[in-house]
């Protein structure tokens, strides 16, 4: 005797159990996908913040025909080799590293989320940009960690002699970025 269901009737404990694994096991891709999708805009986001931060002070310097630092301030306003810690940008006619009369053009604040940023600028911690929009001093660069190498990419954001500002990604993902000149990058 077959036994049909009643337009009325529910589902059997087997198939309200196979029904809930399956979600379960879509919801985990979805989720993972989802997660690194999120790392994922994040990153852009924070790249476009600090591409537009240094044109914005490079544009600065060259415009206002001044000397224009960029860098994290300490509590007493001066530079500092923190890069958690807010950017700012300011004219620094003295080359004091430190903004002329406390002004702060722009500063970014950015979140970070699953990311830290490190400084290559042997502990200066700053960029300057000099009257003509070109980089004053030693040049540096910035070095964007994921914590977590499953939701982002390591990446590598030098300033050149020119003052411009660039994006170099780790593209095969191996935590190190081979530079041209034969260095090697690492978070």
């Amino acid at each position: 005797m077959t036994r049909t269901r009643s337009p009325g009737a529910g589902f059997t404990l087997l198939e309200l159990i196979i029904t809930i694994a399956i979600l379960a096991i879509l919801s985990t891709f979805v989720t993972q996908g989802w997660n690194r999708w999120i790392s994922q805009s994040r990153q852009r986001a924070l790249l476009d913040d600090y591409h537009a931060i240094f044109a914005y002070a490079r544009w600065t310097a060259a415009s206002t025909h001044s000397l224009v630092t960029l860098c994290p301030l300490s509590d007493q306003n001066r530079c500092v080799d923190d890069w958690t810690r807010p950017v700012s940008v300011f004219t620094d006619r003295n080359n004091d590293k430190k903004p002329d009369h406390d002004e702060i053009l722009r500063s970014l604040a950015p979140d970070f989320g699953t990311f830290s940023l490190r400084s290559r600028t042997a502990g200066r911690g700053y960029f300057q940009f000099n009257e003509k929009g070109m980089t004053h001093g030693a040049m540096g660069s910035l070095v964007l960690c994921p914590q977590d190498p499953a939701t982002g990419t390591m990446t590598y954001m030098p300033v050149n002699l020119a003052g411009r500002f660039r994006v170099q990604y780790d593209r095969d993902a191996d935590g190190i970025i081979r530079l041209s000149w034969g260095g090697k990058i690492s978070c």
